[in-house]
């Protein structure tokens, strides 16, 4: 932490010296000259913010640590490497005649240049949603909670137009000559959102995937299964023996490797139509797998994966202050498994088991969003900046003329 902190201050310094060296050095009175110091001024500023959130991104992944802070930062990272790439193409392209208004607009415009250009993206993920989602129910019937891929894709297909749409409804109501500076401060807002959400998707998605495929440390002293539905007849669903069966395996490669033998925390409550409780079901497998009963301890009484975490973790402390914990779920449960864990003071590496293929980007799209109502005030007030920023930029830009429509 301290030599990651000390590379930010030398870089943060550096960025300090070259700007205080370009200002002294630049001819305030030549346009052209401003205007690549002012370039270069901000080039330099958003690779310095870049080198911050790749030193805090790696450190947390270094540490194993689950936290929405990584996705805010990745998704702003993937934002700014494409920013730092748009500014340096705008200096080299245009520098014998680079003036303040294309640096001006190009800048206002970034937002609009990264939703255009994740738009492939985000169309093929919507496709993908609603093909798999009505395979998905297809195969496994119906149920309102099925529906997820299908409404990601419509809204996503929406986000395409959006901006287009509300410009059409709204210019009936304005006069001619408003409309054309109305139509630029809504796409430049409404791709400011877009953008935001489409650096939150492909964030989470990547924390997701390399949270899914992470192998813990085999030296480790417990491990957590986390419980989910299970049969009538008490028996684990495919889903639920998933999680266990990658439990197992891992304990059996822990103890080929270094004979050190984990302890099982099945952890799950009894639903209101389950026979028994989801620990208690864990546990009866674990045991027909040849696991002894000193090996295991459940914990029977949550309801939740809040729960799952917090009550398996004072079992823990009663054993072991010290211990070294990991816990087994879904592959696309395992970073907000971890999130949710760290949250609760409990120090540990997960892993997930697979799930079926059309199953997967329906559940995705629910981590994603259980990810965003975790955080909905921050995101709110984000978006909120960001729209009243840009709105303040657009006003600036008219009013000094910035603005090549106006």
């Amino acid at each position: 932490m301290k030599k990651r902190g000390l590379i930010y201050l030398v870089v943060t310094i550096i960025y300090i010296i070259l700007t205080i060296g370009i200002i002294k050095t630049t001819n305030l009175f030549n346009n052209v000259a401003l205007a690549k110091s002012i370039q270069i001024i901000l080039i330099l500023f958003l690779i310095r913010i870049a080198i911050g959130c790749s030193l805090y991104i790696k450190g947390q992944f270094e540490k194993k640590k689950y936290s929405y802070k990584i996705i805010m930062n990745l998704g702003l990272l993937i934002f700014i490497i494409v920013n730092i790439l748009r500014q340096l193409d705008l200096l080299v392209q245009n520098w014998n005649v680079l003036n303040i208004e294309d640096i001006y607009m190009n800048t206002i415009k970034s937002f609009s240049y990264f939703a255009v250009l994740t738009l492939p993206c985000i169309v093929i993920l919507a496709t993908y949603s609603i093909i798999t989602n009505f395979v998905l129910i297809k195969k496994e019937g119906f149920s309102p909670n099925k529906l997820l891929g299908i409404i990601f894709g419509i809204f996503a297909f929406i986000g395409v137009v959006g901006s287009q749409s509300l410009y059409y409804i709204i210019s009936g109501f304005l006069m001619n000559n408003d409309r054309e500076f109305i139509k630029f401060s809504l796409d430049i807002c409404i791709n400011g959102s877009l953008s935001y959400f489409y650096t939150l998707i492909i964030a989470t998605l990547y924390c997701n995937i390399k949270a899914a495929n992470h192998i813990p440390s085999y030296n480790q002293d417990f491990i957590i299964i986390l419980g989910s539905k299970i049969k009538k007849d008490g028996s684990l669903t495919p889903l639920l023996q998933g999680r266990v069966d990658k439990a197992l395996s891992f304990g059996n490669k822990q103890y080929e490797i270094s004979k050190k033998e984990i302890v099982y925390i099945p952890s799950g409550g009894k639903g209101i139509d389950e026979a028994t409780s989801e620990a208690e079901a864990i546990k009866n497998y674990l045991i027909s797998k040849d696991i002894k009963e000193k090996q295991i301890m459940i914990e029977d009484k949550s309801t939740s994966t809040i729960e799952n975490m917090k009550f398996s973790k004072s079992i823990i402390e009663k054993v072991n202050n010290n211990a070294k914990v990991c816990f087994s779920t879904t592959n696309y449960h395992v970073f907000r498994s971890g999130v949710i864990a760290n949250e609760q003071g409990l120090d540990c590496e997960g892993m997930g088991s697979k799930t079926k293929w059309y199953f997967y980007s329906n559940a995705i799209i629910r981590e994603f969003i259980a990810n965003i109502m975790f955080e909905k005030y921050k995101h709110i007030a984000l978006l909120a900046i960001i729209n009243i920023s840009l709105l303040v930029l657009v006003l600036i830009g008219k009013y000094y003329n910035f603005i090549c429509i106006i």
